[in-house]
């Protein structure tokens, strides 16, 4: 479904950062500081492959920021496909860490922006993005609002559950037998390990329930275990599935919306 053209966007894009962090920025010029959303893509993807769901945020009054995951996009590693055959979770999660890790430096950057209400930042992210998204909401807190889409934690499950479908040629044995590097990124990053970290963040879950790829059990598993750590945030916690295999279609994009709308919009305004 393609997004109408509503007035003029303004794009900018900046690299930021040590590490470069290439970003794509979308939005309606205003007087009054805007509250941002920051989207995270999925695996093989790029930040330019976000364009309309970053423009049907900035007609909702956000700043939408696209952000290339590592080796992907502007930061395409040449050894890309060799090193998923190699090792597919060692690789997959190094990228999601090192993509969360670099939310901070784009945030430190968002602060320096006098149009730009720092106090009301969203992250969403689709696939692998969702998986970025959630370790991101863990590490940062200056995340307000979270959108998990498609995403998942429990990470074994989900190399499991690649495992089964062999339909990439990646090695067997670094998924049956991962190795040191792999087992501490899941000790250190598996949001089933950081589950206190999470809240006052309003975080929302999405998920298919024909999703061939994630596993709804590990997004009913992560909601189940954060249920006691929101008991003070009952409001700021949702679990939703929808229908669909793995895909991002209109109806969850609605939900994903109204949940920034709801949690970012209506808290108080910057000056």
């Amino acid at each position: 479904m393609l997004a109408s053209i509503k007035g003029t966007y303004t794009i900018e894009k900046h690299f930021i950062g040590e590490n470069k962090v290439p970003t794509l920025w979308f939005y309606h010029k205003t007087k009054k500081a805007k509250p941002v959303i920051i989207l995270l893509h999925g695996w093989t993807g790029t930040k330019e492959g976000m364009l309309v769901n970053c423009l049907r945020i900035a007609d909702k009054g956000f700043y939408s920021i696209s952000v290339d995951a590592r080796m992907h996009g502007d930061r395409l590693d040449p050894e890309f496909w060799g090193k998923f055959a190699e090792n597919f979770p060692r690789t997959f999660f190094t990228i999601v860490v090192e993509t969360a890790k670099d939310i901070k430096h784009i945030i430190d950057f968002l602060e320096t922006r006098d149009d730009i209400d720092s106090t009301r930042i969203g992250i969403m992210g689709v696939s692998m993005g969702g998986f970025i998204t959630l370790v991101a909401t863990f590490l940062e807190k200056r995340i307000k609002a979270s959108a998990s889409v498609i995403g998942t934690a429990n990470f074994p499950l989900f190399v499991e559950r690649m495992l089964s479908l062999k339909v990439l040629p990646f090695k067997e044995k670094p998924m049956c037998e991962p190795d040191e590097e792999t087992r501490k990124l899941y000790r250190d990053f598996d949001p089933l390990n950081n589950l206190e970290k999470f809240p006052p963040t309003a975080l929302l879950l999405t998920g298919g329930l024909l999703d061939m790829f994630i596993p709804k059990e590990g997004i009913q598993g992560l909601y189940d275990a954060l249920k006691p750590y929101y008991q003070n945030y009952t409001n700021r916690l949702k679990l939703k599935f929808f229908n669909v295999g793995h895909e991002y279609p209109p109806e969850m994009e609605a939900e994903v919306i109204k949940w920034f709308r709801n949690h970012l919009h209506k808290m108080k305004v910057k000056s």
